[in-house]
């Protein structure tokens, strides 16, 4: 009785043993990075008082993404649309502005990049032990703080290694960052906006998207800066 018992343990062993094999390797399986798509982010002034400019300011942005290259898009009906592409393989960085009849962009190689960032201030980047899913995608949460209030408020970081972009934030004050941020904030001009991930498309991107426009006329970096504050202050009014 005992060696049929025995037995019946050894088979049973034998039979189950794959299945615990395979739980334990899925369980370590790591899903794959989305290579291309599209996010959709929706933008937010969480600070900003007016809430009658609010409403017209622009309140979706796209960010398209493919061979660690994305390009974020923002517009406002027929009034303008911003466009950031960011090559973060070369580290280059292309600064696109369409205001109707005047359509200008300009290109900046780290350096220029780099100095562009200098005037804004860096936050400590905490840790925090929370989680979240954002747009499908598992993220970490983490806390930008700032030493002084003028410098910005203090930020939640919502993180995500999920999409396939490496050194995306080495254009932005949050370059301590490693993986791709789905929600953040960023101060510029005195506009402090907040993004959040709502959507994440998975969908083949044509390279072209990553192309400067025809018509646009290239201009320096001061002249660009000039113009986005115009475009700011417009809706400081």
């Amino acid at each position: 009785m005992l060696t049929k018992r025995l037995l019946l343990f050894i088979i049973s062993i034998v039979f189950l043993s794959p299945l615990f094999t395979r739980c334990e390797e899925e369980e370590n399986i790591v899903p794959p990075k989305i290579s291309e798509g599209v996010i959709h982010f929706e933008l937010s002034y969480p600070y900003y008082e007016d809430a009658f400019m609010a409403s017209i300011m622009p309140d979706e942005m796209e960010m398209t993404f493919k061979n660690n290259i994305y390009r974020n898009h923002v517009s406002k009906g027929g009034l303008f649309s911003s466009t950031v592409i960011a090559d973060c393989n070369k580290e280059t960085l292309i600064l696109i502005l369409d205001l109707g009849p005047k359509r200008i962009f300009c290109a900046l190689d780290k350096s220029l990049a780099n100095a562009m960032l200098e005037e804004y201030p860096t936050p400590d980047i905490l840790k925090v032990s929370e989680f979240d899913s954002i747009a499908g995608a598992f993220c970490e949460k983490k806390s930008a703080i700032f030493d002084y209030l003028a410098d910005g408020y203090d930020v939640e970081l919502f993180e995500t290694f999920d999409v396939d972009i490496k050194n995306s934030n080495w254009c932005n004050q949050y370059n301590e960052i490693e993986g791709v941020l789905l929600r953040y904030e960023i101060k510029q001009f005195g506009i402090q906006a907040r993004m959040i991930a709502t959507k994440m498309d998975t969908v083949a991107v044509n390279d072209s998207i990553f192309n400067i426009p025809k018509g646009y006329k290239e201009v320096t970096l001061e002249r660009m800066l000039f113009e986005m504050d115009e475009i700011s202050k417009s809706f400081s009014y």
